[in-house]
């Protein structure tokens, strides 16, 4: 019986999402010496098993004791999941904008480096909104806080350069294309297939739009270098989660 008032314990623990481990121990400790009291012979337990209720309701209960941990915890994810996705794309993008300069035979970056990082930085961060909101089991609140926080930096960006809303509503439309390539594409090899001509076609449409003469093979360059910015911030994502998942575990 001791076996399975700890396991009842633990599932609790689970269930409550807390992501503090001192927090979740604290809660721990709590529980078992509720059981405690209610004395050693098993049909005490049993009856105070019986008297606590539905694990589903009693975790409902604790995560709203703990719902202010829980989000803190959840903004320092998306902050830090964003912050990174963005730091790789300025990375990706100045390497791709280096230039040797052969009469000094010395490195440069290209006079697009700014506008080409820019980009880059809005694009990881509309892929990270888009991810998080379709993120599985879908849920409306997550949802809108996602997309509403990318609306917000959108337009206070928009405040800041009115010329950057051009630039949100590109990205945003590629995050949109590449994450529903992502959960319809069947194997790897047709969605970066299909994300990198997505993005090339993007690329060319956006330059034209602009007055800069864009041809099949740079855009097709610009487009792969989207596709390496949209791939990582994938990846920078799903560790994210794993990392978010793994907090919770009561061990």
């Amino acid at each position: 019986m001791r076996d399975d008032i700890n396991g009842f314990i633990e599932r609790i623990v689970e269930a409550a999402r807390i992501p503090s481990r001192g927090r979740r121990d604290e809660l721990r400790r709590e529980l078992r010496s509720h059981f405690e009291e209610t004395g050693r012979m098993p049909e005490g337990l049993d009856a105070a098993v019986a008297r606590f209720g539905d694990i589903a309701d009693i975790a409902d209960s604790f995560r709203k004791v703990y719902r202010r941990d829980y989000l803190v915890f959840y903004l320092a994810k998306i902050v830090g999941c964003a912050a990174a996705a963005a730091m790789a794309a300025i990375l990706i993008e100045g390497i791709a904008s280096l230039r040797l300069a052969a009469e000094v035979d010395a490195w440069y970056l290209s006079p697009r480096f700014a506008h080409a990082a820019a980009f880059g930085v809005v694009l990881t961060l509309a892929v990270v909104a888009a991810a998080e909101a379709t993120r599985a089991p879908f849920a409306w609140s997550r949802a809108l806080f996602s997309l509403g926080g990318f609306v917000i930096v959108s337009a206070g960006a928009s405040l800041l350069n009115a010329g950057s809303a051009g630039g949100f509503a590109t990205a945003s439309i590629l995050a949109t294309i590449g994450i529903y390539v992502v959960r319809n594409a069947m194997t790897w090899p047709s969605k970066a297939a299909l994300t990198l001509a997505a993005f090339a076609a993007a690329e060319y449409l956006r330059h034209q739009s602009l007055g800069i003469t864009l041809g099949p093979v740079r855009a097709l360059a610009a487009g792969f270098i989207l596709l390496m910015l949209w791939a990582l911030t994938m990846a920078i994502v799903a560790f994210a989660d794993r990392a978010f998942g793994g907090a919770f575990k009561t061990t």
